[in-house]
């Protein structure tokens, strides 16, 4: 079973580091100390507004953006929010890690930080326009206690928005091997994964790819992969979906279960796979007792 962190953790000494710097060089932002409307980074923090006074907009190789701010107040907070794999407007899911196209938002008061868990749908960022030069967007998430924090409340992030100069050379080509995804229903319940990794090389002649969130992991095996084709489950050949989730684990489908559906490559380059499945799968030894669930969805996976 693919194992996954429950959060990322982004040190606060390096988020203080990166705010003191953006004061030095000016930021972007408004410098009103009591935070500004008109700021160019703003949202509202469990029902409270919040504008930065000082923010900035990063990109680096590969259409990933790193975004930090800070209002100045009488306990000073900051956010910082990351995203991969983003060449084009469009909608992206929070609470996801760098192999899937979308980003990770963390709140900072104090000494205390909050970060977007790894459900794969913490929140969501919408890109309205994005260039070498620019990038302006709006956000929503929800924040849990960063590992090994004293803290137990959650901080909810609404309204969102920022509207930023890029600074640096910015490349916004994203490799086509970049951004994967899962995402679909299982046993009725929306999935999107967090993280996407390939476990063989699909030149083996075996396609095998996991996605997983905090939730469930999902394990796709296709033996006897040959590019775009429609690949039957459950008829004898060593192809299977395994879908494993909770502690205690419980499993269905796999190599000890009946599976039946099918996995539909519609596409197949050096640099991305991409399909559709539907699949019935029963309990395993592991939990006989549990029924039977369904899971449908689509997916994508880049490639090195």
């Amino acid at each position: 079973m693919f194992r996954y962190p429950r959060t990322i953790a982004i040190p606060t000494s390096n988020v203080v580091l990166a705010l003191a710097l953006l004061t030095a060089c000016g930021g972007g932002g408004s410098t009103n100390p009591g935070g500004n409307s008109a700021s160019p980074f703003k949202a509202i923090i469990d029902g409270v507004a919040w504008n930065s006074t000082t923010s900035t907009a990063v990109s680096s190789t590969g259409g990933i953006f790193t975004i930090v701010g800070s209002q100045i107040s009488a306990n000073v907070t900051s956010m910082s929010m990351t995203f991969y794999s983003i060449g084009v407007p469009g909608t992206y899911p929070l609470g996801v890690t760098g192999s899937v196209a979308g980003g990770i938002g963390t709140v900072t008061t104090g000494t205390s930080s909050w970060s977007t868990p790894l459900t794969g749908a913490a929140g969501t960022v919408t890109i309205s326009a994005v260039s070498a030069t620019r990038i302006v967007g709006t956000f929503q998430f929800n924040a849990i206690p960063q590992l090994g924090q004293a803290v137990t409340t959650t901080r909810a992030v609404s309204q969102g928005e920022f509207n930023l100069a890029v600074s640096g050379a910015a490349t916004l080509v994203v490799p086509d091997g970049a951004g994967s995804k899962v995402t679909g229903t299982v046993a009725g319940v929306p999935f999107n994964a967090a993280v996407v990794v390939s476990v063989t090389a699909p030149s083996s002649g075996t396609l095998s790819i996991a996605g997983s969130n905090t939730t469930h992991t999902l394990n796709f095996i296709i033996s006897g992969y040959t590019g775009a084709a429609t690949y039957a489950l459950g008829t004898g050949a060593a192809r299977t979906i395994a879908v494993t989730t909770g502690s205690p684990s419980k499993v269905w489908g796999g190599s000890n279960a009946t599976s039946s559906g099918t996995v539909v490559i519609t596409s197949a380059t050096s640099t991305r796979i991409k399909g559709t499945f539907t699949a019935t799968l029963l309990p395993s030894l592991i939990n006989p007792n549990e029924p039977a669930i369904t899971l449908s969805g689509t997916f994508e996976k880049g490639l090195p």
